[in-house]
C-alpha cells in the first residue's frame, strides 16, 4: 500500500465534527482501528512518514511439535495501533489509507454537531501498558472493559456485520445474545475486535 506524504505545516488546523475544543499543537495519543494482521507494517509506514505511533507486542518463546524453539513477537491487542500525535498531523494520517479509522469515546457526551469525542488514551496510562509489556516475564492478556456483560454491541465486521444484540459473557470471546421476549434466545460467540458498543 503506497502510503501520501504527510502535509507538515503545509494545511491550517480544520475545524471537524471529532476535534472541538482541541488545541492545534497538543500531542495526544489516539486510538486507530487497522487491519488485523497489519499492525506492525502500519506502524513502520507511519513511523517512515515521521509519525511516532506503538504497538503492543511482546517478545515471547515459542515450541513447535518439532521440538524447536523461536522467539516471536506477539500482537496483544489485535488490530489497533496507538498514535502520538497531533490534531493536524492525525487528519493528514487519515488521508494516507494506512488505518480505517480513529476510533471514538462512546461513553463521552457528543458535542454540538451530534458525534462523539475521539478517543485519547491518558500519557500515565500509555506509559504503564508499555512499561507492563516490556518488563512482564508471562505473557499479557488483553480484556476488553468496553464490552462488560449487557453492553448493547453491533457486530462491525464480518458475516454478521450490522447485527445487533447485547453481550451475555466477555470472557475470551464476547458471547452475544439475541433475545425473543416469548421463547428465549440465541446466542454465538464473536470475537470482541468484531463488535462495537451502540
Amino acid at each position: 500500500m503506497e502510503a501520501a506524504s504527510p502535509l507538515r505545516g503545509a494545511a491550517s488546523f480544520q475545524l471537524n465534527p471529532f476535534n472541538v475544543g482541541m488545541e492545534q499543537a497538543e500531542r495526544h495519543w489516539y486510538v486507530a482501528v487497522v487491519r488485523r494482521s497489519t499492525e506492525r507494517y502500519t506502524r513502520d509506514q507511519l513511523t517512515q512518514l515521521g509519525y511516532e505511533s506503538y504497538v503492543t507486542t511482546q517478545h515471547e518463546v515459542r515450541e513447535w511439535r518439532n521440538g524447536r524453539k523461536k522467539k516471536v513477537e506477539r500482537v496483544v491487542i489485535s488490530a489497533i495501533i496507538f498514535v502520538h500525535v497531533t490534531e493536524q498531523e492525525r487528519l493528514d494520517i487519515l488521508k494516507t489509507g494506512l488505518l480505517f479509522r480513529f476510533m471514538t469515546d462512546k461513553a463521552r457526551p457528543v458535542n454540538e454537531f451530534g458525534r462523539h469525542p475521539l478517543a485519547i488514551i491518558p500519557e500515565h496510562q500509555m506509559e504503564q501498558l508499555q512499561f507492563m509489556l516490556f518488563h512482564a516475564d508471562r505473557p499479557v492478556e488483553f480484556i476488553p472493559g468496553r464490552l462488560a456483560k449487557g453492553t448493547p454491541i453491533r457486530v462491525a465486521r464480518g458475516a454478521l456485520k450490522g447485527f445487533e444484540g447485547t453481550v451475555l459473557r466477555s470472557e475470551g470471546l464476547a458471547t452475544v445474545v439475541c433475545t425473543l421476549d416469548l421463547l428465549g434466545c440465541a446466542t454465538i460467540s464473536i470475537s470482541p475486535e468484531d463488535l462495537e458498543p451502540i
